[in-house]
């Protein structure tokens, strides 16, 4: 029986595309113009890069927002608009705590609102610095949750099922009785490993193997879904 539900952050509860929360912002400063938009994929994907390869080091606020800064610096000089960078780079990391800067998966909240209502443990398992706890609480997240792993925090990152069975253990719960929601390889291999049942998801429904909407979650443990 499934008594636990895992969940990923970016690109699972968070919007990551930057269509989503850069593109308004220079929309709304008169940048969007001078930008060329067919360098952002790269700019992204670089820049992503070298979170996922440095941010375990980000354990506290002064290195987590220097390094959000450092990651903003590079998408925005990446797009050519350098000389805009230290502008947009510090409104970011000074406002890392709006909810205007992390958009939601359509869903979200009703989804861990109707899971926590049915009974459900939930649990974060989220390659993230140590900004994450305070980014879910001000995307009004962070209540539904009664673990959230931090993988700069806790020291493990995934794939490593380690960091899993640290978020099993504060959940108590078996690996045999948790599912894991996540976007990436690193989810899908982390969870098999520790012997969690992962679910794949794409919120922009790109991936024809992935779950796109998280409600599908609610109909899986119902036992409805297809």
């Amino acid at each position: 029986m499934i008594r636990a539900v895992l969940f990923d952050v970016g690109d699972t509860l968070i919007l990551g595309h930057p269509r989503f929360w850069l593109l308004p912002l220079l929309e709304a400063r008169g940048l969007i113009h001078k930008a060329d938009l067919s360098r952002l994929p790269q700019a992204m994907r670089e820049a992503y890069a070298h979170y996922a390869e440095h941010h375990m080091q980000a354990t506290d606020e002064a290195r987590a927002l220097a390094f959000w800064r450092g990651f903003h610096w590079e998408v925005m000089n990446g797009i050519g608009l350098g000389r805009y960078a230290e502008e947009v780079a510090d409104y970011l990391s000074q406002n890392w705590q709006s909810p205007e800067v992390w958009p939601l998966v359509p869903g979200a909240k009703e989804v861990l609102a109707e899971l926590r209502a049915r009974g459900f443990r939930l649990g974060v398992v989220s390659n993230w610095d140590w900004t994450l706890p305070g980014v879910l609480r001000a995307v009004g997240l962070a209540g539904f949750f009664d673990y959230i792993g931090v993988s700069a925090l806790e020291g493990v990152a995934k794939p490593d099922p380690r960091f899993f069975h640290i978020v099993l253990e504060a959940l108590a719960v078996a690996p045999w009785e948790a599912i894991h929601i996540g976007d990436s390889e690193d989810d899908l291999e982390g969870a098999k490993a520790a012997g969690v049942k992962p679910i794949l998801f794409d919120p922009y429904r790109q991936n024809p193997q992935a779950v796109g909407e998280l409600a599908w979650v609610v109909a899986y443990l119902d036992g409805h879904h297809s």
